[in-house]
């Protein structure tokens, strides 16, 4: 579900990216892209998915249960020109303030074909840069933009987790009958007698 969860925002994004006023060529989930203490190597500007985390808020039975999942858009500019430009944009390059802006508005209250029990909701933006130069040269303005959802979730039982069957190992006071067959006639498959032995209980 959380990996079907990601691929849905990417590709929500994708679509929608030919209507957004410039160009958007790095949209993808987040595996690391964003390093402190490296050179970026993707093209700006970008957006990256990731998850956050997945809280139970309720449980139905034995396994159904209602969870709560936040998910995290890091939204990356680069301008060569001052602060203002980096954030708010220029004629030319968008900000990071108009972009996690634009994130927002094709998130909000979608679903994205998903069972969703509450579709997503923005919940924050948060700063992570303001002016790493990962170049050298152009100022990086990176911001998280937060969005929660919630699901009613079905849970593996664990020993089906891995597709396996799970294997039921009856107490020894259980075995309480044993039961034969004896075939005396060759040639035929048809049982010519029969016995059922009753066990009494452990105690």
């Amino acid at each position: 579900m959380i990996g079907e969860l990601e691929d849905a925002v990417v590709a929500r994004i994708e679509l929608l990216k030919p209507a957004l006023p410039y160009s958007l060529p790095t949209i993808d989930s987040y595996g690391g892209q964003i390093d402190d203490s490296a050179q970026a190597t993707f093209k700006f500007p970008a957006v990256f998915v990731s998850f956050v985390n997945m809280k139970t808020e309720k449980a139905f039975g034995e396994r159904d249960r209602l969870c709560t999942v936040n998910l995290v858009l890091y939204v990356c500019t680069r301008n060569a020109r001052n602060e203002r430009s980096r954030r708010q944009g220029s004629a030319h390059e968008v900000g990071s303030y108009q972009l996690a802006e634009d994130m927002i508005a094709l998130l909000e209250n979608q679903s994205l074909g998903m069972p969703m029990h509450r579709a997503l909701t923005h919940t924050k933006i948060d700063t992570l840069f303001v002016s790493r130069k990962s170049d050298g040269a152009k100022s990086e303005s990176i911001l998280a933009v937060g969005f929660e959802c919630s699901f009613v979730w079905e849970a593996a039982l664990p020993e089906c987790a891995n597709g396996g069957v799970p294997e039921i190992v009856s107490p020894a006071h259980e075995w309480l009958r044993t039961g034969q067959t004896f075939y005396i006639k060759p040639g035929d498959d048809t049982a010519d007698l029969t016995a059922l032995t009753e066990h009494a209980p452990n105690p």
